[in-house]
């Protein structure tokens, strides 16, 4: 047998999947059960649905829903399996099922495993239906018809198109921010060397700003004075939720807060960012009294995650008119974007293989404004900076074309009953807090910094010699993504430390040393 997660374990047999299915009591994402014990029962939205996902699936033959997964066994394996085969044959691409059968209960039970097929080969569909009737998608333990706007993001895959760079009819270049497009220009000049030749238009040009002097979706999301008078809905809608799931609290309110963000991508990212700094609030654990200050939804995690969604959202003409929706609970922090995981890609490999963007030209445009990297970092340095919390594991989720994070602010483990936790911050609703309290086991503080000022000072010390990133967090037994943003960032901006190569701050020779120990070198006071 072929891999099932909803099996639980890889290379099962089939009775082992059977008795998996029967002890869950439910089908699942990639198994569909049916009877078939009067006949070949029609297969072909769940041919269409598992071909159409990474994992593929498995079709059970045997077993009745109706009687709780009894085992009733096939009417004729030999004639169901030739049934089904040819129910694939009249799909395209042609589906080829793989069969297994097994005696279980003294009756037998056939299963017929379908290999998911790469995105250039999708959407499979039943040749009599067409494309847009006959294509299915597998949500939980049911086959749906997929949306155009799925067939829309297969296809714009396959041709190879390209949204970002789309030109609106009433996009104008005097719709570009003069300070903008001047800071944008140094910028890429002096990070882009094949450009730092070009005038102002070739740059603008050529990097994707404008298309024959119109700017661009990309030009208008980074550089426009007011992007949404050609893309109204292109924005972050953002509320605050009285508890752990919409609806109201107990004062009957539906949000504590609700605000709507536009502008350019920049200005949205930093407008989002103080929304969530003014509702969320800081736990502290002391413990055998020592204090350690945790932030419920830490800023490099948070950024991270609003950089992506409106990084690599889908801009296509189903989904332009959809914004990024921020959501605060009681508990958790949801970000929701419409795309899903671009090409086809797996979500279990985010953050640990390369995968292909779906807005390059954007992509690139916010590198050179310095906003974005495009290193495949973001997806890691949220996932650790939840373990650095303590808290829950960040859920990723990718369904109906459309992708949504999860940042959990409740420990994942509680804390020793000797730990003091207080809250600091923002004021919750009473239902809020009292999901708060309930959570508040706290975070294990066990190798954890004392306080920012003792890591401060530690680090300062540390680099009294120039010292590398990697070098600094596995001083302070930290990420290094959460040790860069949360301490050595700050320590440059206010001077207190230097890099040793200020001209290429991402430079894997990079180090920083103390910068009261930089002069006394540079005056030759310390060899």
């Amino acid at each position: 047998m072929q891999k099932s997660d909803d099996a639980e374990q890889g290379d099962l047999s089939l009775e082992e999947v059977v008795r998996s299915i029967q002890r869950k009591g439910c089908e699942g994402q990639s198994i569909e059960v049916k009877a078939a014990s009067q006949g070949t029962p029609k297969v072909y939205d769940s041919l269409s649905s598992f071909s159409n996902q990474n994992e593929g699936g498995i079709i059970v033959f045997g077993l009745d829903e109706s009687l709780g997964f009894e085992v009733v066994g096939v009417h004729d394996a030999q004639e169901l399996e030739k049934a089904v085969t040819a129910q694939g044959k009249e799909m395209y691409p042609e589906v080829r099922p793989v069969y297994s059968e097994s005696l279980i209960d003294g009756k037998t039970v056939v299963s017929a495993y379908i290999n998911g097929k790469p995105m250039g080969e999708r959407p499979v569909y039943r040749k009599t239906a067409g494309i847009s009737a006959g294509s299915y998608t597998r949500i939980g333990d049911a086959d749906a018809r997929m949306t155009p706007t799925q067939l829309y993001e297969i296809e714009t895959f396959k041709d190879g198109r390209r949204d970002d760079v789309s030109v609106d009819p009433q996009a104008d270049s005097d719709m570009l921010n003069p300070e903008k497009r001047y800071d944008f220009i140094s910028r890429a000049q002096r990070e882009r060397p094949l450009l730092a030749r070009r005038n102002e238009d070739e740059i603008l040009e050529l990097s994707g700003v404008c298309r024959r002097g119109s700017p661009t979706l990309a030009g208008l999301m980074t550089l426009g004075e007011y992007p949404q008078q050609v893309y109204p809905n292109l924005c972050i809608t953002a509320v605050v939720v009285p508890g752990t799931k919409a609806g109201t609290g107990l004062g009957g309110e539906r949000f504590l807060d609700n605000q709507r963000f536009e502008g350019t991508i920049d200005r949205m990212l930093e407008d989002a960012m103080a929304f969530v700094r003014r509702n969320s609030r800081t736990r502290t654990v002391i413990r055998d009294g020592v204090r350690t200050d945790i932030p419920e939804y830490p800023e490099t995690a948070v950024r991270e995650i609003l950089t992506n969604a409106l990084m690599h959202r889908d801009y296509g003409p189903y989904c332009n008119g959809t914004p990024v929706r921020l959501t605060l609970f009681a508990d958790r922090l949801e970000c929701w974007n419409p795309g899903g995981v671009y090409g086809g890609q797996s979500i279990n490999d985010l953050g640990f293989a390369n995968s292909q963007t779906r807005n390059p030209t954007l992509v690139s445009l916010l590198e050179i404004e310095g906003i974005a990297e495009n290193r495949h970092s973001g997806i890691p340095a949220i996932r650790e900076e939840a373990k650095q919390c303590g808290y829950k594991p960040v859920e990723f989720q990718d369904r109906q074309a459309s992708f949504t994070v999860r940042f959990y602010s409740v420990p994942e483990r509680a804390v020793a009953a000797e730990a003091t936790v207080h809250w600091t911050g923002a004021a919750v609703s009473d239902s809020a807090k009292r999901v708060q309290v309930h959570a508040l086991g706290g975070s294990d503080a066990s190798g954890a910094a004392k306080t920012g000022k003792g890591i401060r000072d530690r680090i300062l010390g540390f680099c009294k010699e120039p010292r590398s990133l990697e070098d600094i967090a596995h001083a302070l037994g930290l990420g290094k993504y959460y040790v860069r943003r949360r301490y050595i960032e700050p320590l440059l901006e206010e001077n207190a430390l230097s890099m040793t190569l200020p001209d290429k701050p991402r430079s894997k020779y990079q180090r920083y040393v103390a910068s009261d120990s930089l002069a006394e070198v540079s005056s030759g006071k310390k060899p």
